[in-house]
């Protein structure tokens, strides 16, 4: 996804924009669901092919396909959602949460330099604070890099319209949310 030098091998924060193949192991996916999360990059949505096809044709969104490491278990793509420039929650907001959640509120990689909040449900996150530059996509990520070890993510937000369209595609693993009135 991000070539051998794009991501810290400390905390696992990319450390550029993704311009690879996001490979999965075929044996784990065996029959290819119609949506999922790759249980190790929480930030990230697959969609097998026909349901991306047809969200494609509907939805603001860039795809690229999956790799595979062993046997294809069917052709699938990864949505490759753009992180926002504007802070999405207030950090002292933040630091209080995290730090009445998990006692501390996050670390700096000594490695990379970068600041990951510990990982937090997005009901015990604050309030967002929204931004024009939203209004273009239809699913985002945050600036902020959440996580603890080797897991970075960042929190996503989907329009109600493909949120919907996702989990009516796999509602075993996906559930809405309603951060966001405003669709």
């Amino acid at each position: 996804m991000f070539g051998p030098e794009g991501w810290c091998r400390s905390c696992g924060t990319p450390s550029l924009e993704q311009h690879g193949s996001l490979t999965l192991r075929s044996a784990e996916l065996s029959p290819l669901p119609a949506a999922w999360v790759p249980n190790w990059r929480f930030d990230t949505i697959c969609l097998e092919a026909s349901v991306a096809d047809r969200l494609d044709q509907e939805f603001r969104m860039k795809l690229r396909e999956v790799a595979w490491q062993g046997n294809q278990p069917g052709l699938a793509m990864q949505m490759v959602i753009p992180t926002m420039s504007s802070r999405w929650f207030d950090p002292e907001e933040l630091r209080d949460r995290a730090e009445e959640r998990h006692g501390l509120a996050g670390a700096m990689c000594a490695q990379c330099g970068v600041w990951r909040w510990m990982p937090m449900t997005f009901g015990l996150l604050p309030p967002l604070r929204m931004a024009e530059e939203w209004c273009d996509f239809d699913v985002i990520a945050s600036p902020e890099w959440f996580g603890d070890g080797c897991q970075a993510f960042r929190q996503v937000l989907v329009r109600r319209p493909l949120a919907e369209a996702i989990a009516a595609a796999n509602s075993k693993d996906f559930e809405g949310r309603a951060a966001l009135e405003r669709a």
